[in-house]
């Protein structure tokens, strides 16, 4: 099983242009992870952390593991964030190669109306990519692939997103910067990741809520990305989840809310892989909590934003 995993990455080594896209876990629950224009606009000062270990079993199977910090600025004429400021950490295992990236971030808030909020956000950092070759095995030597082993390149994130009282849509450009690879290859290149959504709140009753969302992600040399799914809250304490990503895996998950200020999830992911006989089996672990609140919180906006 696990020498299988070494086949595999090498063969998508060989065959692609562009970095695997880094796995953001749980951005159902921290938008902020992916979309810098989320800094400020849930008007609390929230942490949020999240592991993800994909295709369990396999040795050098992929490994992530993010962690944001998100804060308001109020303006003394608003009674809500005007302005929101943040950092993110990404660290990605996958294989090979480690992809860590660290940012800060801002946004501005604008209110369309009451309820209304169109942000905008931007951030800039540094990404940081490293070389095991013990996990390669190639039938010819390249040079250049031994020699290689970290290098540091500039990254810079956009994003712009918009709440209402019952909806959040967003689009967003990630590891924008240089994009040639020339340490590793000469065909080689970090790849910008760029996708839309868009989350709807479905009220039943004062206790049952609904929450439909879509994920797309178009990818220049690879297909075509979405995830859909489907969570079920009740009370504002308890959710759970249904989702898939192509229709090629099935997404299930809980989660737990405590005071209204503590959050907890997880996700288990089985994928089908192009192996006859294996799925690819994911599991991923989720917390968010609210470190400070200038009002009273206000639960269906959390909804939406977690």
């Amino acid at each position: 099983m696990r020498g299988k995993l070494c086949v595999i990455l090498i063969a998508l080594g060989s065959t692609s242009f562009a970095q695997q896209a880094p796995n953001r876990v749980w951005y159902g629950m921290n938008w902020a992870s992916i979309n810098p224009s989320h800094h400020g606009l849930n008007e609390y000062v929230e942490a949020a952390m999240g592991f993800k270990q994909q295709w369990t079993g396999f040795d050098g199977a992929p490994k992530t593991i993010n962690a944001t910090l998100s804060f308001p600025f109020n303006d003394r004429k608003s009674d809500g964030a005007m302005f929101g400021a943040g950092t993110n950490i990404l660290v990605e295992r996958n294989g090979a190669f480690t992809f860590s990236t660290a940012t800060l971030e801002g946004a501005v808030n604008i209110k369309t109306n009451k309820e209304n909020r169109l942000s905008m956000g931007m951030g800039g950092g540094f990404m940081q990519v490293g070389y095991d070759p013990t996990y390669t095995l190639t039938n010819q030597q390249d040079v250049v692939v031994t020699r290689f082993s970290t290098y540091n390149y500039p990254t810079f994130k956009l994003g712009m997103s918009y709440r209402t009282r019952k909806s959040l849509s967003g689009i967003y450009a990630n590891d924008l910067g240089p994009s040639k690879w020339k340490e590793i290859g000469t065909q080689a290149q970090l790849r910008t990741e760029w996708g839309a959504y868009y989350r709807h709140l479905v009220v039943l009753n004062e206790d049952w809520f609904l929450l439909p969302s879509i994920k797309v992600t178009p990818l220049r040399h690879a297909p075509f990305n979405y995830e859909m799914a489907l969570r079920i809250n009740y009370a504002y304490r308890f959710q759970l989840w249904f989702g898939t990503q192509n229709l090629n895996n099935v997404q299930l998950g809980l989660g737990l809310r405590v005071k209204d200020i503590f959050v907890i999830n997880y996700l288990f992911d089985r994928t089908r892989s192009g192996v006859a006989g294996i799925n690819l089996n994911s599991h991923a672990v989720g917390v968010k909590c609210i470190l400070e609140k200038r009002l009273a919180i206000n639960r269906k906006q959390q909804l939406l934003l977690d």
